[in-house]
């Protein structure tokens, strides 16, 4: 009988919240997987089956392609439920978002925030470096220094995307964003190829200013891509455009596009790869 009573109790409180795990940890899985669509159908459903829930909300901001919407939708997670497990995820967002559109003060405000409010955040070190990011593109040399030490003195364990930033101004010409030289790349050679080989790429940006370049990429290279940087010839002033991917058709470049613009709210052009890239 009291087998019987302990099994009601658990159908009862605990298979509801076991399911729902389940349910949400699949759909973050199709995210990792680029899967964006099959998570935008359920979407609507998972809204009437969970209402108020922050895990849906946010779950729903990943995957939305308009990043002004998206941004709003962060910002309800973090001020509805600042004690729930996705409100860090949230503001990590939020302060990506900014640090994307050029708001330097405010990202290192935000920032500043997230670390006072969740010490034990995951997302410590991503914010970390967007803050240095920042001072470094305003050229406060000095407070890149400080907080980096600072920083790394609270967080010893925490994982930056470089190890000397006091470099950050020069080129990242390695695979590894630790290896800074403090000279442009060599121009590329040209290579043989062949007509089966892909010709398109995304090009996710492009700057006078070598630290944004730099700063672009450093930030793609922390979410597992495999950007480089080529140099754009003007009339008047060069430029250096951030691109990733070798895709075989403009279609595969889109689509591979929408699923970055999905995931990180980073904007981008289909460009076709010159036959030395």
């Amino acid at each position: 009988m009291k087998r019987l009573f302990l099994i009601a109790l658990f159908v009862l409180f605990f298979l509801p919240g076991l399911i729902f795990t389940q349910d949400l940890n699949r759909y973050f899985e199709y995210i990792k997987q680029h899967n964006t669509e099959q998570v935008r159908a359920a979407i609507p459903e998972l809204m009437q089956k969970y209402p108020n829930n922050p895990d849906i909300l946010y779950l729903s901001a990943l995957i939305e392609p308009d990043g002004d919407k998206a941004l709003l939708i962060y910002k309800d997670v973090m001020s509805q439920y600042p004690n729930s497990c996705r409100a860090d995820d949230a503001l990590t967002k939020i302060i990506e978002y900014l640090y994307t559109k050029g708001l330097y003060n405010k990202t290192i405000s935000y920032s500043k925030q997230l670390i006072s409010k969740y010490p034990d955040s995951e997302n410590i070190g991503n914010c970390v470096y967007m803050m240095l990011s920042s001072f470094n593109v305003m050229n406060k040399k000095d407070s890149v220094d400080y907080y980096y030490s600072y920083y790394l003195k609270r967080y010893p364990d925490m994982k930056l995307p470089f190890f000397n930033y006091q470099s950050a101004s020069a080129y990242v010409t390695g695979d590894k964003p630790s290896e800074i030289v403090k000279k442009a790349p060599p121009e590329p050679k040209p290579v043989e190829r062949t007509d089966s080989e892909p010709k398109w790429a995304l090009q996710l940006g492009a700057f006078g200013n070598a630290q944004n370049a730099l700063t672009l990429k450093n930030r793609l290279l922390s979410y597992g891509y495999e950007p480089y940087v080529q140099k754009i010839i003007g009339s008047t002033t060069d430029l250096l455009s951030v691109r990733i991917g070798n895709y075989n058709s403009q279609e595969e470049a889109n689509a591979a596009g929408d699923r970055l613009k999905a995931l990180h709210q980073i904007d981008f052009i289909v460009i076709k790869r010159n036959s030395w890239e």
